[in-house]
């Protein structure tokens, strides 16, 4: 009995080093991303999204994620869409786009806009096509594989707009990188939007879940691995998502968590048992979205919104 309470509070005092370790995660520390290969990286991302992209879309839709969904496009609204009209002569670059679920959006919301999707993955491209045929917005968004850790081409650019959503910023080998790519090719006075996984909530879910093994890897590494066969997701902290924009050249720097106050549960990120209704949360939306505002609310979120602007000539 005495050999079994020893062991249990070795462990305890394990996990407590590493969250003490992760703690130190803040604005005096850059993010501890491991030295990764390109080509491997690459290579492991794009088979994982074409094995997912018939089903990708059905997982994104689940309650919890629709409601996300609704806050970071109310998040949208009102810091990085006011002042573009319906998009005249705005281009919009979705950078790991998917299967086209924000471009889409975006070019919902901007009438006269037009957008480029680039991706990885040729399986989660078709999708992006067969859902903008039936979208009537196919003549306004064109397609490009693209692995995001080689150099964007320049005559992609220059965009307006540029967004690298899905948490793909922590899927290349990477992320500071990819972040100076990006602000390379938005257009002076351009504005670019990232969502980031964030370092905090992967330490919660990695305990909610049953995997505190994960803790030192989010210690070590920055690093989580949701689960077996997934991509090793590399995470950010608010700190360090600024740091990456301002180092790439961005000024206006925002960070904002979302959603703040709530969370998935489980490892099928299911809505809390209490919020299981359709119109509750449509209510809710509104609300979420004000506790949403304060930087101070960021590592609160499930995600985090990192938004900036490349200053004008």
């Amino acid at each position: 009995m005495l050999s079994r309470r020893r062991a249990r509070y070795s462990r305890f005092a394990t996990r407590g080093a590493i969250l003490a370790a992760l703690m130190r995660s803040d604005a005096s520390r850059d993010a501890a991303w491991p030295g990764l290969r390109p080509a491997r990286r690459s290579a492991e991302v794009r088979a994982f999204f074409d094995r997912r992209a018939a089903v990708y879309d059905q997982v994104a839709d689940r309650p919890y994620w629709a409601f996300s969904d609704r806050v970071l496009l109310a998040l949208l609204r009102l810091e990085l869409l006011p002042g573009l009209g319906e998009g005249d002569g705005i281009r919009i670059l979705d950078a790991g786009g998917g299967t086209g679920r924000w471009a889409l959006r975006l070019l919902r919301e901007l009438p006269r806009a037009s957008a480029l999707l680039a991706d990885i993955s040729p399986g989660m491209l078709e999708v992006a096509r067969r859902k903008a045929a039936r979208s009537g917005a196919r003549d306004r968004l064109s397609f490009l594989e693209l692995d995001l850790n080689s150099p964007l081409p320049r005559r992609l650019g220059p965009f307006e707009v540029v967004l690298c959503f899905h948490n793909v910023a922590g899927l290349v080998a990477d992320p500071a990188a990819l972040v100076r790519r990006l602000a390379r090719v938005t257009a002076p006075g351009g504005r670019i939007a990232l969502v980031l996984p964030n370092l905090w909530q992967a330490a919660a879910k990695s305990l909610r879940d049953g995997r505190p093994g994960e803790l030192r890897r989010l210690a070590t590494r920055s690093a989580v691995r949701y689960g077996d066969g997934v991509p090793e997701v590399l995470v950010f902290t608010p700190s360090v998502a600024r740091r990456c924009l301002e180092r790439a050249g961005c000024v206006d720097v925002s960070v904002r968590g979302f959603p703040v106050s709530v969370h998935p549960e489980g490892p099928d990120e299911d809505l809390p048992a209490h919020l299981d209704d359709a119109r509750l949360l449509r209510r809710l939306v509104p609300p979420e979205t004000e506790l949403c505002l304060p930087e101070e609310a960021a590592a609160r979120g499930n995600s985090l919104l990192a938004m900036g602007r490349r200053p004008a000539r």
